[in-house]
């Protein structure tokens, strides 16, 4: 018999997420990651000597307000006391930058667009058409503007409504937090991407993306469950036409009767489960399933504190208004001459000083995008497969021309960048490969073109009894808030409750007594990465009605 009741594939936000709900709950849950730290994209790493930490991912988060998804989810594990998400600046939490013109992206919709119509004064009918539009599209699943709007490319609004290519580059500006064109984006999806920030403001957690990984694993450990790291999955086990369990690299083998893959989703059925399990229809679909284009990033540290220079703490630069094109090239495997940037700076986000620096010191996270294509990268097989690429001369060589291309258009808001620049390192999109097994390199997972959106994305379950799936690539949609979210929903469908809305009412499922994370000698990376089972405590039924 198993030791475990569920086992959780992948240790991003949205297997941590189902993994605490399921071992608050009373299950007794095994947590599998590939890497050696937890946290998928919202991990750190640090460099120098452990000097200057960088974020992976977490650059801003939205619905981290009292009763949005962030805090829901908080609520329920009793963590919402535990970790603090700092507002950033609420008259514009993010500078959109084009040639000409500087936009501040405020809260609340009618302050978005007197700020545009004060930017473009001559477009105000147009502008106001536009907004009124996206505005709607944020409560409507049906109805008029949703049936005429809705599921058309953003740029169709665009053209409707006459707005200039400036005007529609602002409001695209920060499209580079989804990775995908404007034309095969709906507009639905877009706007409900601007309320996201619009709602409420956007976040970032004190003490960098780590604490949420951390402070999760703390969760689930202390509730007697279990996190392992460096334990890739090579199958997931499917006896009787039910999942069983699964099986290591190593060989070793771990039965459950649940299996929650938390994996990239093409891996999950292509690799993980196999071909002979699939549906006809899920076989026929997998081939032409296209994912979010990659990141390319480029990690800073400078001598100088840019709090004193009132530098904002979250940009996006764009050298050209061409937001269209630069996607058609990425995807077609161009390398574009110049690169859109976006610029996070954690420095400028913790008002406590920073844990990403010591004092009189910057970090920069710089974020672009980049081909997925084996091919440009001059690799054969990526590192998922077990291909080698860190030495090959002609990957150096790209990964040296996009590192200076983004290094130039941040120079629009740090002219000084190079001259303050003491450490720079870049990762590609074979690099996210190794680290988290993504298809293509991508962050994201599935993209948000319409045949993957709503009804057309997958379930968190399947048509295998016991196995189901969480993440980015689900229903519920990317970003950490998103998939953090996702994990309630998944972990709701295995319990066959709804804890989102026993949350609501006032449950709290973990045991806050139990818990130990935080204080000031409590470090997050340290803490995700767990080397070891812990000793179990005994099972308690935590069983709400």
């Amino acid at each position: 018999m198993s030791d475990f009741d569920v086992i959780v594939v992948g240790a991003g936000p949205g297997g941590l997420s189902t993994a605490a709900y399921l071992a608050t709950n009373g299950k007794r849950v095994l947590v599998l990651e590939a890497n050696q730290v937890v946290g998928g994209s919202t991990q750190v790493f640090r460099r120098a000597g452990n000097k200057y930490e960088f974020d992976v991912g977490t650059h801003y988060i939205g619905d981290c307000h009292q009763g949005g998804k962030v805090d829901t989810v908080l609520r329920g594990l009793a963590l919402d006391g535990r970790i603090e998400f700092l507002r950033q600046q609420p008259d514009g939490h993010c500078h959109v930058m084009i040639p000409g013109t500087t936009f501040r992206t405020p809260t609340g919709w009618d302050t978005y667009l007197a700020r545009l119509v004060e930017a473009f004064p001559d477009e105000e009918a147009s502008l106001r058409r536009c907004v009124g539009v996206l505005g709607s599209l944020t409560n409507q699943k049906k109805g008029w503007t949703f049936l005429r709007w809705g599921l058309r490319p953003i740029t169709k609004l665009f053209a409707a409504c006459g707005l200039s290519a400036d005007a529609q580059a602002v409001i695209l500006g920060e499209n580079g937090d989804y990775t995908w064109a404007p034309s095969r984006t709906p507009a639905v999806f877009h706007a409900n991407f601007l309320d996201h920030y619009l709602m409420a403001g956007a976040y970032y957690p004190r003490g960098g993306g780590q604490v949420m990984a951390g402070h999760l694993v703390d969760v689930i450990q202390s509730h007697g469950s279990t996190v392992r790291t460096k334990a890739r999955v090579a199958k997931i086990l499917i006896r009787d036409g039910k999942a069983a369990g699964v099986r290591l690299a190593s060989g070793e083998e771990i039965s459950a009767a649940t299996v929650v893959s938390n994996a990239d989703y093409i891996r999950t059925w292509r690799d993980l489960v196999g071909d002979e399990h699939l549906t006809r229809r899920l076989r026929r679909r997998l081939p032409r399933l296209e994912m979010t284009l990659p990141m390319f990033t480029v990690y800073v540290a400078l001598d100088v504190d840019l709090r004193e220079r009132d530098l904002p703490p979250l940009a996006w630069i764009w050298p050209d208004v061409d937001n269209d094109g630069y996607y058609r090239k990425v995807a077609a495997g161009e390398v574009p001459e110049r690169m859109p940037v976006g610029v996070s700076c954690p420095t400028a986000k913790d008002d406590r000083g920073t844990h990403s620096a010591p004092p009189g010191y910057s970090t920069l996270e710089l974020v672009s995008w980049a081909p997925p294509q084996y091919a440009t990268w001059n690799v054969s097989t990526g590192p998922a497969d077990g291909g080698h690429y860190s030495q090959d001369e002609k990957y150096l060589a790209l990964k040296h021309q996009l590192t200076e291309a983004v290094l130039e258009t941040t120079t629009a808001l740090i002219p000084d960048l190079r001259e303050r620049m003491v450490f720079c390192e870049a990762s590609t999109p074979i690099t996210q490969e190794r680290f988290t097994l993504s298809t293509g390199g991508t962050c994201y997972g599935l993209a948000p073109k319409l045949s993957q959106l709503g009804p057309f994305r997958p379930d968190v379950t399947t048509h295998i009894p016991g196995l189901y799936l969480t993440g980015g690539s689900t229903r519920f949609m990317f970003g950490i808030a998103a998939t953090l979210y996702g994990g309630i929903r998944t972990a709701s469908a295995v319990l066959g409750r709804d804890l989102e809305s026993e949350i609501r009412a006032g449950v709290v499922f973990a045991n806050e007594e139990l818990l130990t994370a935080g204080g000031e000698d409590w470090d997050p990376l340290v803490a995700s990465k767990p080397s070891s089972p812990i000793k179990r405590r005994p099972r308690r039924d935590r069983s709400h009605t």
